[in-house]
């Protein structure tokens, strides 16, 4: 098995990642609020505790154990560093934390009949956006970022063009959540054969642009975790000043597509991978 992971590492990751999440979320999406095979009714608290076995069990654990095999414990630390590497330029941050969340939360602003909605007051609002950032960021970022871009996205560079990587990578990503659209708690919309298009769209848009920014960052995991994060969060806040459950991917999933697109033209397609680089080799992080 060693000699296999050594010789294959991208297709152990991706293995193991699928199998580790979609095991551990089994007694989820097998029990009555999912497909209904076990006699199970679970209540909120194992549903949440579930998703996070899931999760960890999946790309981290998966990318963690393939990068020990392949390149030893240093390998191993160097790319948990990746999740605390903070130092990079400030377009980075503004990338993260504004323009990444503004593509994907404001088309909801302008939908015909919108109208605002703050419970609470302004001070209330803003407290709860922000204490869900932060409780967002271990809903499925922190687990999984260090797998899909810290861990995939520079040996797929080895091989495809960034944005050919970018694409293949969301493709995959997006369909590792399969055994969640089977379950009636996930929070994203699926009422309609249209919105898993719509999410497919907006995953692989997203795995465009947290490309760039993990490129452009010189290999900061945690810069695309703040990206991922800011995506999930902005449609939180979405339904939050508006009042309503977002129920529909489209708005979302367009303004990402669209973001996507003025960073592949913007890049000439290198998604900030430079042309001197061999294959997915990570540009060293400058002296800050």
């Amino acid at each position: 098995m060693i000699a296999l992971i050594r010789c294959r590492p991208l297709t152990a990751f991706f293995v193991l990642a699928y199998l580790g999440s979609w095991v551990l979320w089994s007694p989820w999406w097998l029990s009555q609020s999912g497909v209904g095979v076990l006699p199970l009714e679970l209540p909120f608290v194992a549903v949440a505790g579930i998703n996070q076995l899931g999760l960890f069990a999946g790309p981290f654990a998966s990318a963690l154990l393939v990068t020990r095999i392949i390149e030893g414990r240093d390998g191993s630390r160097r790319l948990l560093r990746r999740m605390v590497q903070w130092r990079a330029r400030p377009f980075w941050y503004v990338l993260a934390l504004v323009v990444i969340p503004a593509a994907t939360g404001l088309c909801y602003l302008f939908l015909p009949g919108t109208t605002f909605v703050v419970d609470g007051g302004v001070i209330t609002a803003l407290a709860v956006l922000t204490t869900t950032y932060v409780t967002y960021l271990l809903g499925g970022p922190v687990q999984e970022e260090i797998g899909w871009r810290g861990f995939a996205l520079p040996r797929f560079q080895t091989r495809l063009s960034p944005v050919t990587a970018a694409l293949v990578l969301g493709v995959i990503h997006c369909f590792w959540h399969a055994p969640l659209f089977l379950t009636s708690e996930w929070d994203t919309a699926r009422h309609e054969p249209s919105q898993f298009l719509a999410y497919l769209l907006l995953v692989v848009s997203m795995s465009v642009i947290l490309s760039w920014l993990f490129n452009g960052s010189h290999g900061s995991v945690m810069l695309a975790i703040l990206g991922h994060n800011g995506i999930n969060w902005a449609l939180f806040a979405a339904g939050t000043v508006t009042g309503q459950t977002v129920e529909n991917n489209w708005p979302a999933s367009l303004g990402l597509t669209a973001l996507a697109i003025v960073t592949i033209a913007v890049t000439k397609g290198r998604l900030g991978h430079p042309p001197h680089a061999t294959g997915g080799e990570i540009p060293p992080r400058p002296a800050v």
